[in-house]
């Protein structure tokens, strides 16, 4: 076994499909795939039983999966320790946190270069990821603070919640809907969908939201960012349903954001170990994000 083997099972277990770990692994599909076959080659047995393209996690999967979290944390943490020594950071504070992908290339990037201007002595560490990803980095103490919808699904983090934010069509803008004030879930009954993946908090929200409005849906792409759900939007290929702090970041021409009707309001926060408070620059970075997302995203549709 590897610790880039080991790596690759984390991520396909956390996530749930070859896909969602190659973006969170930023490696190919077919390169996860190569990494598992080794994998179970070297155990001499099966982790996954491949039904159809999907991956169903064997009972040795679910036995293994919590030693070798144990132990892709500590890997992780000697290589981080190691990376700092090497680049002489070792006298200087090392922050690390946990995001989800698309905020990392949309508000974040802003908030680090105004943090930075303030600090010359913190160093920062970006882990990105679904909201279970995050979760996972906190819990393994791989990032001392993350940033996930709420509540969490593991209820043992001290929680500092942030804000709420409401829910967004994201619509072709050449699409009969594009000019709607609001779209309600009736609206979208045979609409062409693009979906966030099948893990995600708010995916069963959803499909239950449509459910109930007797709209019949076909889902196109599932996809696990909202900047890609957007950009397949852009390409006609269907409607997506995102959320409206991170879809307002996202401009295109060719997409127009319109409220999702009934209002479904969610809410986000900070997550941190009971034993692991906040430290000042902590306490420094979340204000100054906090303090750029009210001034600059949709928080509630149609507010």
């Amino acid at each position: 076994m590897t610790p880039k083997q080991l790596e690759v099972f984390r991520a396909v277990m956390s996530t749930g499909t070859t896909i969602g770990a190659s973006v969170v692994l930023k490696l190919s599909q077919s390169a996860i795939s190569r990494q598992l076959s080794a994998l179970e080659a070297d155990l001499g047995f099966n982790l996954f039983h491949r039904d159809r393209g999907r991956l169903l996690a064997t009972a040795e999967a679910r036995i293994l999966v919590d030693e070798v979290d144990e132990l892709a944390d500590v890997l992780a943490r000697l290589k981080r320790r190691t990376d700092e020594l090497g680049a002489g950071r070792f006298g200087r504070s090392l922050m690390k946190m946990g995001f989800p992908h698309s905020m990392t290339t949309t508000i974040l990037p802003k908030v680090i270069r105004d943090f930075l201007a303030e600090t010359t002595s913190v160093s920062l560490e970006l882990v990105a990821g679904p909201y279970s990803y995050v979760e996972h980095a906190v819990t393994g103490r791989v990032a001392d603070f993350g940033f996930v919808r709420l509540p969490p699904e593991d209820l043992g983090f001290e929680v500092m919640p942030l804000f709420s934010s409401g829910t967004l069509c994201a619509v072709p803008a050449d699409h009969p809907l594009a000019d709607r004030q609001a779209i309600a879930a009736e609206d979208l009954n045979h609409a062409d969908m693009v979906l966030l993946g099948r893990l995600r908090h708010n995916r069963q929200e959803i499909e239950d939201l449509l459910r109930d409005a007797k709209s019949e849906v076909r889902c196109r792409v599932e996809t696990h960012s909202v900047e890609s759900s957007i950009a397949l939007v852009a390409e006609g290929i269907g409607i997506s349903i995102v959320p409206a702090f991170i879809g307002s970041f996202i401009t295109s021409e060719r997409v127009r954001l319109v409220p999702l009707i009934p209002e479904t309001v969610v809410d986000y926060g900070i997550i941190t170990l009971r034993d692991s408070p906040l430290s000042r620059p902590m306490q420094l970075f979340i204000d100054m994000l906090r303090e750029r997302i009210l001034a600059e995203a949709i928080l509630t549709t149609g507010k």
